[in-house]
């Protein structure tokens, strides 16, 4: 049955109530009234205000998946808000994982805001970064001679001890000391000892050293070499090229120049070392260089 222009207004009023009601009350029924269904037009539109209406509501509770399946300006609009805040929690979640490359184009004011926020957050987490290289370089590092320090050295070392286990590879040990230490501190001061240590400390470091060799500086003018997959005979031959060099060069400390030497104990890994037996036995043939003349390299025996 169709309603003409004779129909009385009161019909009229009512259609307009039921549309009224899809988008003003808080709750409306799920079926269109069945007194308004006959009417041209009426059905198709009660039903696209109420699917409109229920996908606005899905969307504002966060269901950005809610099926809009009519089409039209106002749904389309819907899907395409939807389609929008999809997208915008995908690159929340990027920038949760460290992406900060993400910006927004498509939402305003809001758009600035959220790329504000990202560019700050982008530049807090590198300043972070960087903190944390420094405090973890900070940690490890020997402040007078730039070198490991002795905690981080022997934790190098305990992952070459296991490394070394697992493979069964070998690996040897150099223990350095640097000869009438004490004497340079007493007669030249300590400034001059200082400098002492950290031109031992460039002879080392440019002695030829593989990238996967490591040292550092474990004691007063003590430092220790670990030389992976190297036997004794190689690592003694590294020790001598060391032993040499610094012999020939000078310390340079206020204008003057003076010369130190540096004796030296090697030892290899056997079966069943831990590190403290390992050590002990560089350590034993370096007092060996010592007693016997200084300047010079012995080797575990």
């Amino acid at each position: 049955m169709n309603y003409t222009s004779d129909e009385p207004l009161a019909s009229v009023d009512g259609v307009l109530k039921s549309l009224k009601t899809l988008l003003d009350a808080r709750a409306v029924p799920a079926e269109p009234p069945g007194e308004f269904i006959n009417i041209d037009g009426f059905l198709h539109l009660y039903e696209s205000l109420l699917e409109v209406r229920n996908a606005i509501l899905a969307t504002s509770v966060g269901d950005l998946n809610y099926p809009v399946r009519k089409k039209g300006y106002i749904a389309g609009t819907v899907k395409g808000l939807q389609a929008s805040l999809r997208h915008l929690t995908w690159q929340t979640k990027a920038i949760a994982s460290g992406d900060f490359t993400q910006r927004v184009d498509f939402m305003g004011e809001f758009s600035e805001a959220f790329n504000a926020m990202v560019k700050q957050l982008d530049n807090s987490m590198t300043k972070l970064n960087m903190r944390e290289q420094e405090l973890r370089k900070m940690a490890h590092t020997d402040p007078l001679t730039g070198v490991n320090n002795r905690g981080y050295f022997m934790e190098l070392m305990a992952a070459e001890l296991e490394r070394s286990r697992r493979y069964g590879h070998v690996f040897s040990v150099m223990m350095t000391d640097l000869d009438n230490f004490k004497s340079v501190n007493d007669t030249r001061g300590h400034g001059a000892g200082d400098e002492a240590l950290r031109t031992m400390a460039r002879i080392v470091q440019t002695s030829g050293l593989r990238v996967n060799d490591f040292w550092g500086r474990i004691g007063g003018e003590e430092f220790a070499v670990v030389l992976p997959e190297t036997l004794i005979a190689d690592a003694v031959a590294v020790a001598e090229r060391i032993r040499v060099t610094l012999a020939k060069t000078p310390v340079k400390y206020e204008n003057e120049e003076f010369f130190i030497t540096v004796s030296i104990g090697v030892s290899q890994l056997k079966t069943g070392d831990v590190q403290a037996t390992l050590l002990s036995r560089a350590d034993e043939a370096l007092y060996r260089a010592k007693r016997t003349g200084r300047n010079k390299i012995c080797q575990e025996t």
